[in-house]
């Protein structure tokens, strides 16, 4: 171990993490073991030996918030091969550089950060993500409104709303970031001065056999000012825009909402974005797209309104 201080934290815990090991249960507790293993030795051991620096009581307290983490992110396939230079990468550089001059507020800053990781849908979202994080190593303060607005343009759509917010309250962030004008934004489909505009249809769903979400033709459904989809008994919340797409599944308790007339009108020049054979079913305008759903098909496609358009 590089660290000696770590390597006696380890020395109490070995009989809790020979429980964990024989509780494993997600797959080979062999692999469990491995994995985390391999991350105390090659993540957490290197950011206690990076911050040995620090008294005792924050060391204690960084290592037994980050141990039980690396736990949870093991027994959620975190740790399997394709995270593990992320992983590595987060726990040497990007963590030790940013806690250092923070003792006292780092369990809670961890905490914080991989929450936000833990909830991108892959890895190259947290790569990404975490490139972006190292630009900005925000103090505690700042910490909540860039990790919503980082989540929110790294692939998290339902945070768009609370990321906005972030963007007007923070202009040094936006600054930073190279974002331009806050205001654009506002516009879904807007993706910065350099990107431009998202114009590309975005299609969700599938035929459940295949691995999609839906178990049965999608029904587009609205209420309280948010586009819902149906299909059978199961039901989802729609978000789109230029960084994300989500089906985020609703409560039983949320309004069913008004349904999308069957035979709404779909616009005419609409049809260039489905096949030949593909029968629309709804068209739902919104003020920045169009959401379609089909007879013939377990699909939803979203097209966007991009530049003056609307």
């Amino acid at each position: 171990m590089r660290s000696d201080w770590f390597a006696h934290y380890l020395i109490r815990q070995a009989e809790p993490l020979n429980q964990a090991y024989r509780l494993a249960r997600q797959g080979d507790p062999a692999r469990f073991a491995e994995a985390f293993s391999g991350f105390v030795r090659e993540g957490l051991d290197p950011l206690l030996a990076r911050l040995d620096h620090w008294p005792a009581e924050y060391k204690s307290a960084l290592a037994e918030t980050a141990y039980h983490s690396g736990l949870t992110m093991v027994r959620h396939g975190w740790l399997a091969p394709e995270h593990q230079a992320v992983t590595i990468h987060l726990f040497q550089q990007y963590l030790p550089d940013w806690l250092s001059p923070y003792p006292e507020d780092a369990p809670r800053l961890l905490t914080q950060l991989l929450n936000a990781l833990s909830h991108l849908p892959g890895v190259h979202p947290r790569s990404r993500f975490l490139d972006i994080w190292q630009a900005c190593l925000p103090t505690p303060e700042a910490t909540a409104d860039t990790l919503l607005l980082l989540s929110w343009m790294s692939g998290l759509p339902q945070f768009r709303e609370a990321a906005l917010a972030a963007m007007h309250r923070c202009p040094d962030l936006v600054a930073t970031l190279g974002l331009g004008d806050p205001a654009l934004f506002d516009h879904p489909w807007w993706l910065g001065p350099q990107r431009q505009w998202h114009s590309c249809p975005v299609e969700l769903g599938g035929s459940v056999w295949l691995g999609g979400e839906f178990t049965n033709r999608p029904q587009l459904l609205t209420a309280a000012g948010h586009t819902l989809v149906q299909a059978g008994g199961d039901g989802w919340q729609l978000h789109a825009d230029a960084f994300g797409q989500l089906l985020r599944p609703h409560r039983h308790d949320h309004p069913v909402g008004v349904a999308v007339p069957e035979r709404a009108q779909v616009p005419a020049r609409l049809t260039e974005y489905w096949r030949e054979f593909d029968q629309p079913r709804q068209c739902l305008e919104r003020r920045h797209d169009w959401v379609v759903s089909f007879h013939n098909r377990y699909a939803v496609m979203v097209i966007p309104k991009v530049g003056d358009g609307l």
